[in-house]
C-alpha cells in the first residue's frame, strides 16, 4: 500500500498540486508566526548595565494572588523600595566586598533648540550617581567625575546635544528643567553607550536630592577575589530574605529601571494575534483543500471499490497519500515561514508595534510544530474525506461517482448547530467590549465559519437557487442546475472566499470601529480645553509645567495627566489596567462625562470608569482595593464614575499620590480651561523649552500610537488577505483541473468551447455569490454585536471604503480564480483525446 500511495503521487502530481501548494503555504505562515513568537518571548530584557557586578539584589516585582490553593502572578509595572538596613546586613556577608546601592531616575537631556535628546535609537534616559558607572563599568573619555551642580553624559548622548566638558545642558527632570555643568563624557565598556538606554551621571549629593521614592533602587554587590562564590550567594540570600530577588548573570539586567527594560508584552500579543488568526486560517484551508481534493477523485476511489479494495485499504491509501504529501509540504514550507519570519518582522518593527531591538531567531520549535500541525491536520483530512467514499458498495461506487454525493447528513447539521450556537454564546454570554471584544469576535468568527463549513452544501444550494434567477440563458440555468445538483463542489469553492472576507472584514472593522469610538472619545474629553500643552518625541512635562500652568494670568482651570498602570484584582488574579493620575485646579478642563458621584472628592480617593465598576461590582461609597505601580497596595474610597474612559484609563487617582509611586513621574499633557496670552505661553516655552502646545486634541504620542497600531492591523490585515487570496486561487485551480473530463465530454457532444466557457462563467458567479452571502452574513452578525456592545449602536459598515474594496476585491479575486483555470483547462478540453486523457 505504501508503494502504491508513492506511485499515485509521483506519476500524478498534477492531482496533488493543489495540496502540495495549501499545505506548504499554510506550514509556512505557521513556521512565520510560530518563530516571530519565539522571537518575542526568548528577547533580553536589555543591556546589561550590571556586567561588573557578581550579583544584583532588588524587590520582587510581582503581585501574587492567592485563590485556594492556586496562586495567579502578574509583573509589576515599578519597582518596590529596597527595606531599610538591607545594605549594611549585605555588606557584612562573608565573601561580599562591596555594595553600591544604584538609583535611577528620570533625567530627559534637551539640546540648544529645546528638542529632547535620547539613548541610541530613541532609547530612553536615566539619571544615575556616579558611583553607578563602575558597575557596566563606564570609563571616563573627558572631564572628571561630577561635582555638586555637575553632571557626566555617556558618549552618545553628548555628541547628539552637541556638548563638551565645561558646557551647560539641561536637564528635563520629574520636577522641573534644570541646567547643569558637563563635567564629563564617559564610554561604557563595550560601546559608546548601552544598547538599551542612554545614562546622566550626578554626583552622590545631587542624585540622592533628585530620586524620589518612586524611583528604582537595586544593590549592586562584588565579592571578594577568591571566594567561593556558591557560598557568598546562599549567604546573601539569607540576608536578604524571600521578598527579595537576588539576580545573577543574564538575569541581572532584571533589576535595572523598569522605564528602560524592553518589554516585549505587545510584540507578544501582536505575534499572538497573528498567529491565532493565521494559524485557524492555515489549518481551515489544509483541511478544506484536501477534502476538497478527495471529492474530486470519487471515480478513482470508486474504481479502487469495484476492483476489490476494501474501505479500510482505501482509507489508508488516502492516509498514506496525505503524509507523503504533507511531508513533501513541511519540507517545502518550513524554510520558506522561517525565511518569511525576518521580512515580517521587520515590517512590524517598521510599524513601530514592536521594539526595534527584536532579533528574528530561528528555532528548531517552531519549524517542527509547524511541519508536525500540518502533517497532522492533513492525515485527518484525509481520513474524514474519506470515510464516506470507503463506505460505499462496490456496486454503488461508480454510480456515486458519477452522481457525485450531495453531501450532508445528520452528523453535520448536528456540529454545525452546536458551532453556531458555541458563537452565538461567545457573542452573547462573554464581554464584547473594547479589545478583549476583538479578540473574542475573532473567536465568534471562526466557530461561525467552521459552523458554515459543516452546513455549506444547504446553504450553497439555497444561495444558488436564489441567485439562478438573475443569471438569464440556458446557460444560466445549466450552470444553476450543476451547482445544485454537485452543491459539495460548490460549497467547496464558495467556503475559502467566505474565510476570506469573514475573517479579514472582522479583523479590520472591529478594529477600526474601536480606534475610531476611543479618538472620538477623546475628542469629546479634551473639547472643553481651549489649549493643551504637551512635549513632543519626550516622555512627558516636568510636573512643574502644571504648577506654571496654574499660575498664569486669566488661567483658572486645569487638569494635567500623568498616565501609569496599576493592578486590580479580577477573577482571582490580578490584572493590569490602564490609569491616570490627575491634578486638577479651578473646576478642571477634562469631560470624562461622569456618571456618578463628584471628580471635586478625587483627593479623598479614587474614580473609576463604568466598564470596570461594572466588572468590578462597585458602586460610588465602594472601596476599591488596587496595587500601584511599586507594589504598594491601597484601598480607596469610590468617589466617582466616568464613562469616556476609552484610550484614556479605567482608574483615577489624585495626582500627588500617581507620583509618589510611579516609576516616571511626568506629566502626559496640561490642558487649560481659557487661552493664555502669548507672553504666558513664551515664559512657560522659556522654562521648559521642549513643550509644544495645541488647540486641545490628541498629543503626538497618542497619534504616533494610533498610527502604529494602524500600520500593525493593516499589515496583519495584508498578510492574512494575501494567504486567503492563495488559498482561493489555489481551490478554484483544483476545481477546474478536476473538471477536465466534465469539459472534454460537453465538447464531444458539440458544445462550443464559448459555450462552456459560458456554463463556467456562471457557475462561478454563483459560487462568488454563495461565498461572499456567508461571509457577509458572518461578519454582519459579529461586527453588528460587537458594535453594539461599545455604545449600543448596530453598524455592519463601519468604514465604507473599507467594505467596498474588500466586497470588489472578494468578487474579482473569485471570477479571476475561476477564469483563468477554466481557459486554460478547455484548451486541453478542445479534443477527444483530451477527453481520453481523463
Amino acid at each position: 500500500m505504501i508503494r502504491l500511495a508513492l506511485v499515485t503521487v509521483r506519476h500524478r502530481w498534477w492531482a496533488f498540486a493543489g495540496t502540495f501548494a495549501g499545505t506548504a503555504l499554510a506550514v509556512a505562515l505557521v513556521a512565520a508566526c510560530g518563530t516571530l513568537l519565539f522571537s518575542a518571548l526568548s528577547a533580553p530584557a536589555g543591556a546589561d548595565r550590571y556586567a561588573s557586578a557578581d550579583a544584583v539584589v532588588s524587590a520582587q516585582r510581582q503581585v501574587t494572588v492567592r485563590d485556594g490553593d492556586k496562586s495567579k502572578t502578574r509583573p509589576l509595572p515599578g519597582a518596590p523600595a529596597l527595606p531599610d538596613g538591607l545594605e549594611g546586613r549585605l555588606a557584612s556577608v562573608p565573601g561580599v566586598a562591596q555594595v553600591t546601592k544604584d538609583v535611577s531616575f528620570y533625567a530627559q537631556p534637551l539640546s540648544a533648540d529645546g528638542d529632547p535628546v535620547g539613548g541610541e535609537g530613541g532609547a530612553p534616559v536615566m539619571g544615575h550617581a556616579w558611583s553607578s558607572a563602575a558597575l557596566t563599568p563606564f570609563r571616563l573619555t573627558a572631564g572628571h567625575a561630577p561635582g555638586t551642580g555637575d553632571v557626566v553624559l555617556d558618549e552618545g548622548l553628548a555628541r547628539q546635544a552637541s556638548v563638551r566638558p565645561g558646557d551647560q545642558v539641561r536637564l528635563a527632570l520629574s520636577e522641573k528643567v534644570t541646567a547643569f555643568q558637563v563635567a564629563g563624557i564617559a564610554t561604557a565598556q563595550d560601546g559608546p553607550q548601552l544598547a538599551s538606554q542612554g545614562a546622566v551621571f550626578f554626583s552622590h549629593r545631587d542624585a540622592a536630592r533628585l530620586a524620589r521614592p518612586g524611583d528604582s533602587a537595586a544593590l549592586a554587590l562584588r565579592f571578594t577575589p577568591g571566594a567561593d562564590s556558591g557560598r557568598v550567594l546562599g549567604a546573601v540570600r539569607s540576608a536578604a530574605g524571600p521578598r527579595l530577588r537576588v539576580l545573577t548573570g543574564d538575569e541581572r539586567v532584571q533589576a535595572d529601571a523598569p522605564a528602560v527594560l524592553v518589554s516585549y508584552t505587545g510584540a507578544v500579543g501582536v505575534f499572538g494575534s497573528m498567529a491565532g488568526i493565521t494559524v485557524f486560517a492555515a489549518l481551515f484551508v489544509i483541511a478544506g483543500t484536501i477534502a476538497f481534493a478527495a471529492r474530486q477523485r470519487l471515480r478513482e476511489l470508486a474504481l479502487l471499490r469495484t476492483l476489490g479494495a476494501t474501505p479500510r485499504q482505501v482509507r489508508r491509501l488516502l492516509g498514506l497519500e496525505a503524509w507523503a504529501v504533507g511531508l513533501a509540504a513541511a519540507v517545502a514550507g518550513a524554510p520558506l515561514g522561517l525565511w518569511s519570519a525576518g521580512w515580517l518582522g521587520k515590517g512590524f518593527v517598521d510599524t513601530g508595534a514592536v521594539p526595534a531591538s527584536l532579533e528574528v531567531r530561528g528555532g528548531v520549535l517552531p519549524l517542527l510544530i509547524a511541519a508536525g500541525a500540518g502533517l497532522v491536520v492533513a492525515r485527518l483530512a484525509a481520513f474524514f474525506a474519506g470515510r464516506r467514499a470507503a463506505r460505499i458498495a462496490p456496486a454503488e461506487a461508480m454510480r456515486e461517482s458519477a452522481a457525485a454525493p450531495a453531501g450532508g447528513g445528520l452528523v453535520r447539521l448536528v456540529l454545525g448547530a452546536i458551532l453556531v450556537a458555541g458563537a452565538v454564546a461567545v457573542l452573547v454570554f462573554t464581554p464584547m467590549r473594547g479589545g478583549i471584544g476583538v479578540g473574542m469576535g475573532f473567536i465568534a468568527c471562526a466557530l461561525l465559519i467552521c459552523g458554515a463549513a459543516a452546513v455549506g452544501p444547504w446553504v450553497v444550494r439555497v444561495v444558488c437557487t436564489v441567485l439562478a434567477g438573475l443569471l438569464p440563458g440556458t446557460a444560466g440555468r445549466l450552470a444553476a442546475a450543476n451547482a445544485r445538483r454537485f452543491p459539495l463542489r460548490a460549497a467547496g469553492a464558495a467556503l475559502p472566499l467566505a474565510l476570506m472576507f469573514a475573517l479579514n472584514a472582522t479583523m479590520l472593522l472591529n478594529s477600526t470601529l474601536l480606534a475610531d469610538l476611543t479618538s472620538r472619545a477623546h475628542t469629546d474629553r479634551v473639547a472643553p480645553a481651549r489649549q493643551t500643552l504637551t512635549a513632543p518625541g519626550s516622555p512627558g512635562l516636568p510636573l512643574d509645567a502644571y504648577r506654571a500652568a496654574a499660575r498664569m494670568p486669566g488661567i483658572t482651570d486645569v487638569d494635567a495627566t500623568l498616565p501609569m498602570e496599576v493592578m486590580v484584582r479580577k477573577g482571582g488574579k490580578p490584572q493590569h489596567y490602564p490609569a491616570q493620575g490627575l491634578y486638577r485646579a479651578g473646576r478642571g478642563v477634562l469631560d470624562l462625562e461622569v456618571t456618578q458621584g463628584s471628580l471635586s472628592k478625587l483627593g479623598e480617593g479614587v474614580a473609576v470608569s463604568t466598564d470596570l465598576a461594572a466588572g468590578q461590582h462597585w458602586q460610588v461609597g465602594d472601596t476599591a482595593s488596587l496595587w500601584l505601580p511599586d507594589g504598594t497596595r491601597v484601598a480607596k474610597p469610590v468617589v466617582a464614575l466616568y464613562a469616556r474612559s476609552a484610550g484614556f484609563g479605567e482608574i483615577l487617582l489624585p495626582g500627588r499620590v500617581a507620583a509618589v509611586h510611579t516609576a516616571r513621574p511626568v506629566l502626559s499633557a496640561v490642558h487649560l480651561g481659557q487661552t493664555p496670552s502669548k507672553a504666558s505661553l513664551s515664559a512657560a516655552r522659556a522654562q521648559f523649552p521642549q513643550l509644544a502646545w495645541g488647540s486641545g486634541g490628541a498629543t503626538e504620542r497618542e497619534d504616533a500610537e494610533a498610527a502604529s497600531q494602524e500600520a500593525a492591523l493593516q499589515l496583519l490585515t495584508g498578510i492574512s488577505v494575501a494567504f486567503t487570496a492563495v488559498a482561493v486561487l489555489n481551490t478554484f485551480a483544483m476545481a477546474a483541473l478536476s473538471r477536465r473530463g466534465e469539459y472534454a465530454g460537453l465538447r464531444l457532444l458539440g458544445a462550443t468551447a464559448r459555450q462552456v466557457r459560458a456554463i463556467a462563467a456562471r457557475e462561478a458567479m454563483l459560487t462568488v455569490g454563495a461565498g461572499l452571502f456567508i461571509g457577509v452574513a458572518i461578519a454582519a452578525a459579529v461586527v453588528g454585536t460587537f458594535s453594539a456592545a461599545q455604545d449600543g449602536q448596530w453598524r455592519v459598515i463601519v468604514s465604507p471604503g473599507w467594505y467596498a474594496g474588500m466586497l470588489t476585491g472578494t468578487v474579482l479575486l473569485g471570477l479571476a480564480a475561476a477564469a483563468l483555470p477554466t481557459r486554460l483547462v478547455l484548451r486541453t478540453a478542445d479534443t477527444p483525446q483530451a477527453g481520453r486523457k481523463e
